[in-house]
């Protein structure tokens, strides 16, 4: 209870202070639709294997379009969270919802680094090879710092890692891109401590309808833009 009392707290105050710094010239678009989708889950375990807590993600994106949106549910809450980027505009919009009533809307402006900004992630290729959601995909490990992991990929769907995985789990504004091509489809992380994160796609090229709805939002805006692999 305290933790969460603390989250509301935090975005309170970030609410407020954006409130009083409203940005010239950030732009977003009143609805945005979406017609495909992507399911993915994320498992939280403590040392000894014990599952601790798991989030539900669906990345929504466009047949005809650049714009995708990752969504994000806690099986047991009613809590959901919303990052929806707006390529036209250069917009990531933020939104965190506890049932039906928004308690975070942001609207940032994003820029895309250069090549000499971004940060690669090391794969160590491996001969093993296994299944996921139909796809063929082959076993990669890496050490980072203090944690390690292992990455399997496919290179028998093209689609953006914008849409799976690695971008909704956040591993993009750790690593931005991967010394290989091909998409993300689990990835599993540890620390030395035994704590594990295990990242895995469900099920990817849904057909499934969903409506950003932003008319009746009060949305603030942030002053500075902000890295686009930071969302």
């Amino acid at each position: 209870m305290k933790r969460i009392l603390s989250i509301l707290a935090l975005i309170m105050i970030l609410q407020s202070v954006n409130a009083q710094l409203k940005a010239p010239g950030v732009e977003w678009d009143e609805t945005y639709s979406f017609d495909k989708c992507n399911v993915m889950k994320i498992e939280f375990y403590a040392k000894g294997n014990e599952l601790m807590r798991t989030l539900d993600y669906k990345t929504y994106y466009q047949s005809n379009g650049e714009n995708f949106s990752i969504t994000s549910t806690n099986p047991k809450g009613k809590d959901r969270s919303e990052t929806l980027i707006d390529k036209k505009h250069e917009v990531a919009i933020q939104t965190y919802k506890s049932g039906d009533s928004y308690m975070m809307c942001n609207a940032t402006k994003y820029k895309m680094p250069s090549s000499e900004e971004l940060k690669k992630l090391d794969l160590v290729e491996t001969n093993e090879t296994k299944q996921i959601a139909g796809y063929t995909c082959k076993k990669y490990t890496y050490t980072y710092k203090k944690i390690f992991g292992e990455c399997w990929i496919t290179t028998e769907i093209n689609l953006s890692n914008d849409y799976g995985i690695f971008r909704a789990a956040k591993m993009s504004a750790l690593h931005n891109t991967l010394s290989v091509g091909g998409f993300v489809m689990e990835m599993t992380t540890e620390d030395a401590k035994g704590g594990k994160t295990l990242m895995r796609t469900i099920s990817l090229k849904n057909n499934e309808s969903y409506t950003a709805d932003f008319k009746k939002v009060e949305m603030t805006t942030a002053i500075n833009k902000v890295n686009y692999f930071t969302f």
